[in-house]
């Protein structure tokens, strides 16, 4: 026999019916969603449901996103729900260059303490978000906690620059990623207290001139014979628990070596084996052979070594 979901949307400080919130339900497993319009009430319903694990979604401009997980179960019924839904805060600005002007193109991450796979740390919030033309952003809706700003892009191309250098590389000498005002840690990070409810606005924020260094190094050990495509890839780390920085890294040569350009921070440096790209253009990961840490000072880093065992 199959159930139903229902129950009804409130303002958790308020208790006053919601209206407005989009509510959603997801089958865990089985793909597409199901939509309900509340009514004058806050109610909803969705009738009608085979047993199994389901996934309720909440989403409105103005308060936090709320999620539950379900079990539908043959032989009982599932009571209605009652949702309070606590009203978000924000943090929104500008973000600008050393002249005055917006990036080319930006995105921000809000970053929180928290815990992510039964670890606790500095996580992500909810994703990166893109900055708009002009250089303004607005956070969605945020619950209470003290959050940091993490910005990445990549600036404008100066009007008056020569064409002295290849395309690929001006534009490569152009990519940011900070987080506010200039640091490379959380540690070292401002962050901004927001409470229940609580614009905090009129944000300036100034990008600092991206500076790069070379990283040099040589992959030792066991490595591959013949054809093989091996990359040095580099991972941001910033003193978080999920992964926030950009990922990328040069090819390794039959010697062994390999040099890349990096800004200054931490980094996971790790070396893979790549199968030769597909007809699309694509490419996959086959196996990684090892791994180290660096920490990227005010100077070009050599000597790394990467040894892979035997």
């Amino acid at each position: 026999m199959n159930q139903s979901v229902t129950g009804c949307v409130v303002d958790e400080t308020t208790g006053e019916p919601l209206t407005s919130p989009d509510v959603r339900l997801y089958r865990i497993g089985v793909s597409g969603e199901a939509c309900n319009a509340l009514n004058e009430h806050g109610c909803f319903s969705f009738p009608d449901l085979p047993e199994g694990e389901y996934s309720l979604a909440f989403y409105d401009g103005n308060y936090v996103p709320r999620y539950e997980r379900l079990i539908l179960a043959q032989g009982e019924i599932m009571p209605s729900l009652h949702i309070a839904l606590r009203r978000g805060g924000f943090l929104s600005g500008r973000i600008f260059d050393e002249k005055q002007q917006p990036p080319e193109r930006c995105w921000f991450t809000l970053i929180r303490a928290g815990e992510r796979r039964e670890e606790s740390g500095y996580i992500s919030d909810s994703g990166d978000h893109k900055v708009s033309n002009d250089g303004t952003f607005c956070s969605p809706p945020l619950p209470p906690a003290r959050y940091f700003l993490r910005f990445a892009g990549i600036l404008r191309k100066p009007s008056d620059a020569a064409p002295t250098e290849p395309r690929h590389l001006a534009t490569q000498l152009r990519i940011f990623d900070f987080l506010y005002p200039d640091a490379q840690e959380i540690s070292d990070a401002t962050g901004f207290d927001v409470e229940l409810g609580e614009m905090i606005s009129g944000l300036q924020i100034q990008i600092p001139c991206p500076i790069w260094h070379t990283v040099r190094g040589k992959v030792t050990g066991d490595l591959p014979e013949g054809p093989h495509r091996i990359n040095v890839m580099f991972s941001r780390t910033m003193g978080t628990i999920d992964g926030v920085g950009g990922s990328g890294g040069p090819k390794v040569e039959q010697d062994g070596t390999f040099e890349h350009q990096v800004q200054s921070g931490d980094y996971a440096v790790e070396v893979w084996e790549f199968a030769p790209p597909g007809p699309d253009g694509r490419t996959k990961v086959l196996r990684k052979f090892a791994a180290t840490n660096i920490r990227v000072t005010d100077a070009n880093l050599d000597g790394i070594e990467i040894h892979i065992p035997s």
